[in-house]
């Protein structure tokens, strides 16, 4: 039965205005912090090969005077390498918070519904946080959004053959179990549903992943270029994407960062910036406008 409703079926009208009371108040609280915001919260994917500097610049995104009032970078870590960034280049921060949520068995094998309880309950400690304390969070980043995808994946087929596993062995009944198109869905559901609860926070996000590379011709497949490694629907999801190229010159390492896309500031798609160089003399220089919120 509705709440709304009394036991004829038949609202109230009290009811139905303690209901819509309830409603308009959402909606208003919801108005009033958008307006409140001096800025729309960025949702930035960040892409890139291993060692290009990603995880470097979403440490990197808070101003000196969000530093100093002890505003907090979250980091959900499936990639598990944002902590030797933080030990060696942030002075082991206290307000950068690295989670690992990624469980091993006894075999070896990631436990993958663990690992996203995990993940899960971390988003909701963020949240939980910033409802708390409003803005004591200045950026939440998902580092490994392929690591999480491939996971959804291994979700999906643990429980295709949850009463089938070979005990005892290295290959699991996972390891070669038949998936069905329809069943996909459920992969995506899971992947879809830790990317929803990333993207709801309110404070600015970062989503990061490698790249993969991309083949032609089936029968003797060669590769042709790279794309991101993430769920074809992801990049809808973002309203900043930048990329990491790495350059190497004869005397130098140069990595520059890309702005793709924005829709908040579309006059800076396609600069460039050189986030990091190389000589003898490493210089990190990092992304102003990121820390700023103005990509």
């Amino acid at each position: 039965m509705d709440w709304t409703k009394d036991k004829t079926g038949d609202a109230t009208d009290a009811q139905e205005g303690d209901y819509f009371a309830i409603q308009k108040a959402k909606i208003m609280a919801q108005i009033q912090a958008r307006l409140s915001r001096d800025r729309s919260h960025l949702l930035c994917s960040i892409t890139g090969n291993p060692k290009t500097g990603k995880t470097g610049l979403v440490l990197d995104s808070r101003t000196d005077e969000q530093k100093k009032d002890g505003k907090k970078v979250f980091i959900l870590d499936f990639d598990r390498g944002a902590e030797p960034t933080w030990d060696a280049c942030h002075d082991r921060d206290e307000n950068i918070i690295i989670f690992d949520p990624i469980e091993i068995r006894q075999d070896g094998s990631t436990d993958w519904e663990a690992s996203f309880k995990n993940a899960n309950s971390f988003c909701q400690y963020a949240k939980n946080t910033l409802e708390e304390e409003p803005g004591s969070i200045c950026t939440f980043v998902l580092d490994g959004v392929d690591k999480a995808f491939e996971g959804s994946s291994d979700v999906l087929r643990e429980l295709l053959v949850k009463q089938q596993t070979r005990e005892g062995t290295i290959v699991h009944a996972t390891d070669s179990v038949r998936v069905s198109t329809l069943d996909w869905k459920i992969r995506n559901r899971v992947n879809n549903r830790l990317l929803d609860l990333v993207c709801d926070l309110q404070c600015d996000r970062f989503l990061i992943t490698h790249m993969k590379p991309v083949y032609d011709n089936i029968n003797v497949p060669t590769p042709i270029g790279e794309q991101p490694d993430w769920h074809k629907s992801t990049p809808a999801r973002f309203v900043q994407m930048i990329h990491i190229r790495k350059e190497v010159k004869p005397k130098h390492t140069d990595y520059i960062a890309r702005l793709e896309a924005s829709k908040t500031n579309p006059s800076l798609v396609g600069k460039e910036w050189n986030i990091f160089t190389t000589n003898g003399d490493n210089v990190w220089n990092g992304i102003q406008e990121l820390r700023e919120g103005k990509l």
